[in-house]
């Protein structure tokens, strides 16, 4: 087993697993998860965090003494209040009203203010898609970072670091997978992953498939069109998403329902005896699917966002 100098040198490296009971009976494509919830905060945000951080150093927007400040719905703000926090930062996120307490105590626990915000507006679905409830919350760190000095908004709806860190991501998964990936399936959320990890397979692999997710609840569903929310300008939610699906990397987009994500996380944790979250059971929810069109011999490749302890009082379809 390695030395590491530092917890962030654990960031990333995850192993690739091939699904064993949920893919029986044997004539179907073999499914590959990427264990995103090993990273040392239990998600794949810690990737993007550790990434946008030292870019902003860099290029001088990141100083000491400064706030870092961003618009969550949990992962990214959990990756944001470890990663901060370790490297000397004073970390507050901005939260929509109903996310699971558990991701408040996390991200409390690494030293964050936690800020949690009135929804203008709730679905009858139990799924979240953060781009439409972060809103509120990305309108809040805007105004912070116009009016207060000293404060970085690390924006990771349109921060590029957030997709180039994701890059590495595919890189790996190519590595892992002696370069055969036929289809890829990952949950939008904000992006970078879909898009990063479609980049680094795209570069290798120019007939790999890419399926991107959203909640069944989508007010504004990405599926029919939809890559910003009406109303708001750029500063709040042009983007990742915008950019990904303008250059056409996507190939096709496919809603899940918040009750098809529960049940294939469940299953995750007691058949396979992976604690990942609910947006993983989305992601093997769909790639299961695409396993029994493909037939034997194919493979399809997904990640499992984050870990199951950020849904013990609350199953939740959050991207």
């Amino acid at each position: 087993m390695r030395i590491v100098e530092s917890v962030l040198d654990l960031i990333g490296d995850t192993p690739m697993i091939r699904l064993q009971k949920i893919t029986r009976p044997p004539d179907i494509a073999d499914i590959f998860v990427k264990a995103e919830y090993m990273n040392p905060s239990g998600s794949v945000k810690d990737r993007i965090a550790v990434k946008m951080i030292r870019e902003a150093e860099r290029e001088g927007k990141l100083k000491p003494g400064y706030t870092i400040i961003e618009a969550s719905t949990g992962n990214t703000g959990t990756a944001l209040s470890f990663v901060g926090s370790y490297l000397g930062y004073r970390v507050a996120i901005y939260m929509p009203e109903g996310m699971t307490p558990e991701r408040v105590r996390l991200m409390e626990s690494y030293g964050a203010e936690v800020h949690q915000l009135k929804l203008d507006a709730s679905s009858e679905d139990a799924s979240v898609a953060g781009a439409e409830v972060e809103i509120g919350t990305r309108l809040r760190c805007l105004e912070l970072e116009r009016t207060q000095p000293q404060t970085w908004w690390a924006r990771q709806f349109s921060n590029p670091a957030n997709t180039r860190a994701q890059v590495r991501t595919g890189k790996e998964i190519l590595r892992q997978m002696d370069g055969r990936v036929d289809t890829f399936v990952a949950s939008i959320g904000v992006g970078g992953t879909l898009y990063g990890v479609a980049k680094a397979l795209r570069e290798e692999l120019p007939g790999v498939k890419i399926i991107g997710l959203e909640p069944a609840s989508a007010r504004f569903p990405i599926s029919e069109g939809h890559t910003r929310i009406p109303g708001f300008g750029d500063e709040v939610t042009g983007g990742i998403i915008e950019e990904m699906m303008e250059s056409g990397i996507v190939d096709e987009v496919v809603k899940v329902t918040n009750e098809e994500a529960v049940a294939m996380s469940d299953r995750l944790v007691k058949e396979e005896g992976l604690f990942c979250g609910v947006s993983s059971g989305a992601n093997v929810f769909h790639a299961l699917k695409v396993a029994e069109e493909l037939g034997e011999g194919k493979r399809v490749a997904t990640v499992l966002p984050d870990s199951r302890d950020r849904y013990l009082s609350e199953k939740k379809y959050t991207t």
